[in-house]
Order: structure tokens, then sequence, then C-alpha cells
């Protein structure tokens, strides 16, 4: 499942060279993260569980500026699963254009939100992540929309 969050980009995404900057292209990319999780029943298996996922390592390679008044539409795609780790993908492209703004790739852990460990993924959650990933194999070019 690819999942499709659009943003108007706002004033106060942009900085002193009139393009998004690059601190908010993360708080963009956050969002349309936990709007992926919401879809997909995931921030109530969390909650019910007291976990949490974090990002350990993110890779952002930006390829085109994105201006006040664009409006982006980001891609999210959960592409791997292993016992204690995960990764997602995000592509930022400029509405009704197919050029790509910004290419993403963020690993994640779970957590114990009680302890702050890093615990593994099992149980309901990792079984709805696993057919999250199956679901992409089987029609990669399905996306589900919202708006932000």
């Amino acid at each position: 499942m690819i999942h499709e969050t659009s943003f108007k980009i706002r004033t106060f995404h942009t900085d002193a060279f009139k393009h998004v900057n690059n601190s908010r292209y993360l708080e963009l990319l956050e969002e349309a993260r936990w709007q992926f999780a919401e879809h997909i029943g995931l921030i109530e298996l969390l909650t019910d569980s007291n976990l949490g996922f974090i990002i350990i390592d993110m890779n952002v390679r930006f390829r085109v500026p994105v201006f006040e008044g664009d409006t982006i539409r980001v891609l999210t795609s959960l592409i791997t699963l292993g016992t204690a780790s995960g990764e997602v993908r995000q592509i930022v492209h400029k509405k009704d254009e197919k050029q790509i703004a910004l290419k993403s790739l963020f690993h994640f852990i779970l957590i114990d939100r009680n302890t702050g460990s890093s615990v593994p993924i099992e149980t309901e959650i990792r079984e709805l992540l696993l057919r999250i990933i199956e679901h992409n194999h089987k029609s990669p070019a399905r996306t589900a929309s919202t708006s932000g």
C-alpha cells in the first residue's frame, strides 16, 4: 500500500531562500507517516500496547525546490520489516507534476514507551505490517489519499 498525503506549502514552511526549509520537510514527512499509520490502524495497536516507533536513521535526498503556494504529494510506503526494525520510503512530488522534489528512506525500531527500550516487532503489530508489505508486492500502484 502506498499512502498519499497532500500539503499546501505556506509561508511558514519556507526560509530566506523562499523554498521549503529542510527542517520543515522532516515535519511534513513525519505528519505523512502519522497519517499513514492512522489509515492502516497502527496507532490504535501501538496505544493499546503502550509501544511506539522511533526513527533511528534517515536518508533524505533533495532534488528540486518547492515554493510557497505549491502543493506537494507525499507517497509513503512500508518497504521492509525485520524482527526489530523496518524501513519506510517517502517520495515527494510537486502536485500535478511528475518531477520528484525529494526521496527519503527512514529506518525505525519499536520501543516500549515505559522503558524506552527497543522491543521485537511481534503479535498483531507484526501481522498488520506484514500484510501491508505483502499488499505492496501484489499491487504497488494503488494509493490511499488524504489531505492535510
